[in-house]
């Protein structure tokens, strides 16, 4: 009965590891993103009429990367602009940010929201394969299991938004 109870134990503690380290590598994921994101932010120019009021960074289902910039760059700003940041739960939620995360729902949800934005000038960050084609500014890949990003600035001059050629330099992949 020792003899189970031990393994127990060592199977209990084996999986506790684990899930902390899941947990350690999701928030440092996290914030990674969160530099990129505010980056992204400083790098990119919107025209003039945006560039008054708060300049919102806003996050579409993902509470944690949420918390991260929130906690992070609440109270920095973008040129003159104090940062605000947004969760949204649902896409029927989403107004018109600056920049917006899309967290990777699915491929459809980020698409979807690069078409009800079409005509904002907001700056649209996916996360999964081919959604450039599709509408999104930045999407966030995985290269050698590093974070990497890619752009699109044809689709970021079609919202009168200039990606800097810092930034361009960075992405693994540019479409211009």
């Amino acid at each position: 009965m020792k003899k189970i109870l031990y393994i127990l134990l060592v199977f209990l503690l084996s999986c506790l590891s684990v899930f902390s380290q899941n947990d350690a590598a999701s928030k440092a994921n996290n914030k990674i993103k969160g530099i990129y994101v505010y980056q992204f932010a400083k790098n990119v120019d919107w025209p003039q009429k945006y560039k008054k009021g708060n300049f919102e960074i806003a996050v579409l289902g993902d509470k944690e990367l949420y918390k991260q910039l929130e906690s992070a760059y609440s109270g920095r700003n973008i040129g003159s602009q104090p940062i605000s940041v947004i969760f949204y739960e649902r896409i029927a939620d989403v107004k018109i940010p600056h920049l917006l995360y899309v967290s990777p729902y699915n491929k459809k949800t980020a698409i979807a929201l690069a078409k009800k934005l079409k005509n904002d000038k907001t700056l649209v960050i996916g996360e999964d394969k081919g959604l450039l084609q599709n509408g999104i500014i930045i999407n966030f890949v995985a290269k050698n299991n590093k974070l990497a990003f890619e752009v699109s600035e044809l689709n970021a001059r079609k919202k009168e938004l200039i990606i800097s050629q810092t930034l361009a330099k960075l992405a693994i992949v540019v479409i211009s």
